[in-house]
């Protein structure tokens, strides 16, 4: 149910449930079932190259979930941003958190990394910011 407020020199839309806030997509994204694995879900994003002046194609993954992360004792986690030591990974700190970037894994094991603010539309519903 959406409605709009009329207040004084303006209005103010009040949004209805096809719409997701960003935070929310990066809640659910790092979420993981009940066997402690990451969550599956369907997202569409828009290709952007700074450096190269293409992008604008419109990429929806479905089935897509968080990828995991090697250990030096081989063992696979989902870390939280909170309560990761830097001191197991095996590879480099990709800092997602600072690039705004996240790395998904497709139900055919390949791997896609993307921008957070070009994610337009997450398990059906649009995207807000």
């Amino acid at each position: 149910m959406s409605f709009i407020i009329h207040a004084g020199c303006g209005s103010i839309a009040i949004m209805n449930s096809t719409f997701i806030r960003l935070w929310d997509v990066l809640q659910i994204m790092d979420s993981m079932d009940s066997q402690e694995r990451p969550v599956r879900f369907q997202l569409k994003y828009v290709t952007a190259d700074r450096s190269k002046w293409t992008g604008g194609e419109i990429i929806e993954l479905k089935g897509a979930c968080k990828c995991s992360v090697t250990t030096k004792k081989g063992n696979e986690i989902f870390p939280a941003k909170q309560n990761f030591s830097t001191n197991d990974r095996v590879t480099k700190d990709p800092n997602h958190w600072v690039n705004s970037t996240r790395n998904c894994l497709l139900p055919n094991g390949q791997k896609r990394k993307l921008h957070i603010r070009l994610i337009i539309e997450f398990n059906n519903m649009k995207v807000c910011y």
